[in-house]
């Protein structure tokens, strides 16, 4: 149910991962922006482990019959 959310956000994860290693590897960058986008990349993976979480509940859930 939530695999394609969280394969939107492991996509742009990976983005932002690129865009960052990109910018520390010329050495050209602004410490501000450099921040920014490490910090919108911990939050993607934090919402990605969420939908995970969810997405795993959802799988193991039990049912739960009635005896009666």
């Amino acid at each position: 149910m939530y695999h394609k959310r969280i394969e939107q956000l492991e996509k742009l994860h990976h983005q932002l991962d690129k865009k960052i290693r990109g910018k520390e590897s010329t050495g050209v960058y602004d410490d501000y922006e450099l921040h920014q986008l490490k910090k919108e990349k911990l939050q993607l993976r934090d919402e990605i482990e969420m939908w995970k979480r969810k997405q795993f509940e959802q799988d193991h859930e039990t049912v739960e019959f009635d005896d009666h």
